[in-house]
């Protein structure tokens, strides 16, 4: 049986958010926050987050607690969000979902859930990503270097090192990126790799499974779609 999870930390348009649950006692919910973050060590170093407990605030020196965790952890608390600011309303008690009433959808049909790391720096070689969910890279992704995501990965910037989105089985999965050029691009069971020839710089692609082929695909409306690798 799946354990509920008390801590979600996502990215969203607003930047990361940590979600707490205000249900569950506060005891219980540090250990799981100090455990969650531990999963993610190195990945989140020098990350701004921001807060949200729901419809119910913690009371001052419980968020300083929280804070100090944070900090130990290497990330910076910017401040905590409210329900209303957010527009979210409680499906459960563990998970914020967007309301539909006030036009603001925060998740919505084509968006994927899951924790997300960010790298924000340029990755050189022989430096290592490995994370169950999303991995977003503000920067470069050099020769050398690799990034393993159960989820989706995103590179601001050109990936030319090895990419592996999808680790864990999911077809659904894609790699995005500023200049797509990688020495090995994998997801789920499938994998390529950049082509021989030095073909000029295509814009911005995404690469995804469709009819069980990698295919790679423009960014650009009215792009060029590639062929499949």
């Amino acid at each position: 049986m799946k354990q509920t999870e008390h801590v979600s930390l996502k990215g969203t348009k607003e930047g990361l958010v940590l979600y707490l649950d205000p249900g569950q006692d506060f005891s219980p919910l540090m250990d799981e926050l100090k455990q969650h973050l531990r999963k993610s060590a190195g990945f989140l170093q020098g990350a701004k987050v921001r807060c949200c407990a729901g419809a119910r605030a913690f009371e001052p020196k419980k968020q300083a607690e929280i804070e100090d965790v944070l900090r130990e952890n290497g990330l910076a608390l910017t401040g905590w969000f409210t329900a209303e600011e957010l527009g979210w309303t409680a499906r459960s008690q563990n998970e914020p979902v967007a309301r539909t009433d006030t036009g603001q959808q925060i998740w919505d049909e084509g968006m994927a859930e899951g924790t997300c790391v960010v790298v924000d720096r340029t990755m050189r070689s022989g430096q290592k990503v490995v994370h169950s969910g999303h991995v977003i890279v503000q920067g470069d992704v050099n020769p050398g270097a690799e990034i393993v995501a159960g989820g989706n990965i995103f590179v601001m910037g050109a990936l030319r090192g090895v990419a592996h989105a999808g680790a864990m089985g999911d077809r659904q999965a894609s790699v995005s990126a500023f200049v797509l050029m990688p020495t090995q691009l994998r997801i789920a069971d499938l994998v390529t790799r950049a082509p021989d020839d030095n073909e000029d710089w295509r814009g911005p692609e995404v690469a995804r499974i469709k009819n069980q082929q990698l295919i790679v695909e423009s960014l650009i409306s009215g792009g060029r779609r590639n062929k499949a690798r």
